[in-house]
């Protein structure tokens, strides 16, 4: 920080001007920069608003970067909570918090984020959630009631019979939510085609995903955050962090997507969206040639693009898995 703390705040907007025509969100070191930056210069002027909403842009970056590269979880919480601190009614910051604490597993956590996101009222349009991502935190809320309610099960579950009996409703719930199938491990979700969605077992999962069983079939496999693949007749690739939740919003939207829709998630505060947009269009394209040369995998289309492949697709995810929902929304 002492590299600009001591400038005016003319001399910090120079600063800006070259710092914006290295844009990189992929570099670490553009990110971190920008932070120290404009961390100067919303102290150097309180009052700018563009100060205040680009160093949240950027610490949303810098806990993406944290989490995705470094594994510094605790690190990119407290960078939320720093954004939550410039701007508390700025609803995606609290969407991805409770993302956050939802994959640390700290489910109560989570689960009060996702509803400070649904309970806050951002006047800029950037900061409030759109409708699937409302959506979204229903589920998530969901989902993280439904983790408390099977570890809670197998706790008691521990529990000598002998003892059980002496609490009669206690053994009678049991045996509901076991006959209901509330306890049921199907730790997987398979998305086919970008349409239909259902929970897999972990033998399903390992015969569905298998690229060299599934000769024909297009394969996005979330194997961890950080190990993303996609295959084809034996042919598999690696999808960067920084291009999975692309490739995934494609592929979750057969009919396509419009480029101010991705903008708005993605790349709303880019100096030139549009062209950071088209950018990672071509490096995605790139990266697809190596599984299928003589096809178009993604296809321009009027005012977007869209997931073009006569070959049926699967997507596979645990149901803990949030990366993408971290990096897109």
């Amino acid at each position: 920080m002492d590299t600009f703390s001591n400038l005016t705040e003319d001399e910090l907007l120079e600063k800006e001007e070259a710092w914006w025509e290295r844009e990189d969100e992929l570099n670490s070191d553009w990110i971190y920069e920008g932070v120290e930056i404009f961390t100067s210069l919303s102290k150097a002027n309180p009052k700018e608003i563009r100060y205040k909403e680009t160093l949240s842009y950027l610490l949303l970056l810098q806990g993406e970067d944290l989490k995705l590269r470094q594994h510094s979880y605790e690190d990119a919480i407290e960078c939320m909570k720093q954004v939550v601190k410039l701007d508390s009614s700025n609803a995606r910051a609290h969407y991805r918090l409770g993302f956050l604490y939802f994959f640390q597993k700290r489910w109560t956590k989570s689960i009060d984020s996702f509803q400070m996101s649904l309970n806050s009222l951002p006047r800029k349009l950037r900061n409030q959630l759109q409708k699937d991502q409302q959506i979204k935190t229903h589920f998530y809320i969901l989902k993280a009631a439904k983790m408390i309610l099977e570890e809670n099960f197998k706790k008691v579950e521990k529990i000598p019979p002998k003892d059980l009996e002496n609490f009669g409703e206690m053994k009678l719930l049991l045996e509901e939510m076991r006959s209901s199938g509330q306890v049921e491990e199907k730790p997987y979700q398979m998305i086919v085609n970008g349409v239909e969605v259902r929970n897999i077992s972990e033998r399903e999962y390992e015969e569905l995903s298998d690229p060299f069983e599934n000769k024909g079939m297009i394969i996005l496999n979330f194997k961890s955050t950080n190990d993303v693949t996609l295959s084809l007749n034996g042919k598999e690739i690696f999808i960067t962090p920084a291009l999975v939740a692309l490739i995934e919003y494609l592929m979750r939207n057969p009919d396509g997507v419009s480029s101010e829709d991705i903008i708005q998630r993605k790349y709303r505060y880019s100096r030139d969206p549009h062209a950071k947009l088209r950018k990672d269009i071509s490096r995605l394209r790139s990266r697809l040639r190596s599984i299928h040369a003589n096809e178009t995998l993604i296809e321009t289309i009027d005012g977007g693009y869209r997931w073009n492949s006569s070959y049926n697709y699967r997507i596979f995810k645990h149901s803990r898995d949030v990366s993408t929902d971290l990096l897109l929304d």
